[in-house]
């Protein structure tokens, strides 16, 4: 039952009906500590990653109805980690619900010196806890950064919600062993380069390209002023910045004027046996044997094992199937006929995928490094080709060789119409910010989000972490063939910048064939 529109639900029973024993605990909600929902970049900046989101709340514990060791509670057992919880927030502007946070219990602990035994805990979103599986994935061909993103989490059973950009970066070949799900989304995610993330909101797996701050309508229009005027009250259409909550940097110490990526691009390479053994296998009549194979190279088109060529018997016979014909690792099926048989040696063969010599791909700001010294960029791009790598190079050095300031403030519920800013804000929003103290008056993208609810709801504050808006290319850049861009008219465009308003996009009419440029 939802007090003043929110509500905070924990499955005990796990079946998803938030609706059974002690599974709706509102109404056991602590005024304290508060209760926090934070996500999105681990700093504020574009260039860092998206870290787990995270909730943190306390219940009263009067009864000792959430103590694990409670055997006479009715939740008794299930009182564990990994227990779903939901937070949700209907708008009374608009009676819509907004699911704040859903995810599993990470963190739980009972207050035996607290009068009720305050019971407190801390959850991760889905994707901060989402199982130690590793992956073993056979080689995909062309895949953009977003369709090996959806196979990721095909292979874990995503059962939430996905919002999955197609990702700009094509990848000539890819693969995933011995990796974990967390591990292997930050590797593509650093493979399409900055501003994309990766992120779980509301139970929805969501992955940005770097391209959609130029094609989302929130991140290229202001979604509300947020401001600090001086005298106070003179700007009646904003929303004001709670008191002292302001922070503000320059944003020096986040310079990347040089940028060098190490690129291997592997290739095929001829048919050659890439594993084999010569340790005896000895199978019983009818038996299948499974061997797992590992090669020192990632391969395609694999061979089923032949008699008299891969595989050598000292008696009986076998056959020999693949669980996969690519990847870094298969299995082999090994059976035996009718009798017992002794494998002797056993070999794969495939088409090893090699890695030539590496294209070292370089970027530079002659301009900044004279001022600043030369700051490099410590990402790396694993996945990307040569001609990614370098869009990706020269977009962070055209963004990141002159200081981008970063700012953080907060908001309250004052009114529905501030709650519905509050409720509304999410990542990659664009929204102006202004401090007459510090002389800030311009666009800043939101990096970061955390709701702090006290009371439930008679105070929701909203704290957003930003970073000024990417500089974009010259609306007067060089065109031939266009009248007032030409020789002694247009200005010289930076490579790295994109134009949202020009840039080859399918489904815009006026930016297709013939209409649109190639961005980077």
């Amino acid at each position: 039952m939802a007090v003043r529109g929110y509500r905070l639900a924990v499955d005990w029973s796990r079946q998803g009906t938030w609706a059974g024993m002690l599974e709706d605990v509102t109404s056991y909600v602590l005024d304290e500590p508060e209760l926090t929902v934070t996500y999105g970049r681990d700093q504020s900046q574009a260039d860092t990653d998206a870290g787990s989101g995270k909730l943190s709340f306390g219940l009263r514990n009067d009864g000792r109805e959430f103590s694990p060791e409670n055997t006479s509670s009715p939740i008794a057992g299930r009182v564990v980690p990994g227990t779903p919880v939901q937070y949700q927030v209907t708008d009374p502007s608009t009676g819509s619900i907004r699911t704040l946070f859903e995810g599993v219990i990470d963190d739980l602990d009972v207050d035996p010196h607290a009068a009720a035994r305050d019971f407190t805990g801390e959850a991760l979103d889905a994707w901060g806890r989402p199982g130690g599986e590793q992956l073993s994935t056979p080689i995909y061909q062309g895949l953009r950064t977003g369709d090996a993103i959806n196979v990721v989490l095909d292979l874990i059973g995503w059962r939430g919600g996905r919002d999955i950009d197609p990702g700009a970066t094509v990848i000539p070949f890819w693969w995933e062993e011995g990796s974990d799900a967390a591990t292997a989304v930050k590797r593509l995610v650093a493979s399409e380069g900055p501003p994309a993330l990766a992120y779980v909101e509301g139970g929805v797996f969501v992955f940005r390209d770097r391209h959609h701050r130029l094609t989302r309508a929130a991140s290229l229009t202001s979604q509300a002023t947020f401001s600090q005027v001086i005298p106070a009250g003179s700007a009646p259409a904003d929303f004001k910045i709670l008191a002292r909550s302001f922070a503000y940097k320059h944003g020096l110490k986040n310079i990347a004027n040089s940028v060098t990526f190490e690129v291997g691009q592997r290739a095929p390479g001829d048919v050659a046996e890439v594993w084999s053994t010569d340790t005896p296998i000895s199978l019983a009549s009818g038996e299948t044997l499974p061997i797992e194979v590992s090669a020192s190279d990632p391969f395609v088109r694999a061979i089923p094992p032949e008699s008299g060529k891969d595989v050598e018997v000292a008696y009986g016979s076998v056959t020999v199937s693949l669980s996969r014909t690519s990847g870094a690792a298969v299995t082999l099926f090994v059976t035996a006929g009718g009798v017992a048989a002794l494998v002797t040696r056993l070999a794969l063969r495939a088409t090893p995928l090699l890695v030539p010599p590496t294209v070292k791909v370089t970027e530079e700001d002659v301009s900044s490094v004279g001022t600043y010294g030369r700051q490099s960029w410590s990402g790396e791009v694993p996945w990307a080709s040569v001609g990614d790598a370098r869009a990706i190079a020269q977009r962070i050095v055209a963004t990141y060789a002159t200081a981008r300031p970063v700012v953080e403030f907060e908001i309250a519920n004052l009114s529905d119409a501030y709650l519905a800013q509050i409720l509304g804000r999410r990542l990659s929003d664009r929204v102006t910010v202004r401090n007459d103290e510090l002389g800030v008056n311009r666009d800043f993208v939101v990096e970061r989000v955390t709701h702090t609810v006290q009371k439930l709801g008679v105070i929701h504050r909203l704290r957003l972490s930003c970073e000024v808006v990417d500089p974009v290319q010259s609306a007067n850049a060089l065109t031939f063939g266009v009248a007032g861009k030409g020789f002694n008219q247009g200005a010289f465009g930076v490579a790295g910048i994109d134009n949202a308003a020009s840039m080859f996009r399918f489904d815009t009419a006026g930016q297709g064939f013939n209409q649109g440029v190639f961005s980077s």
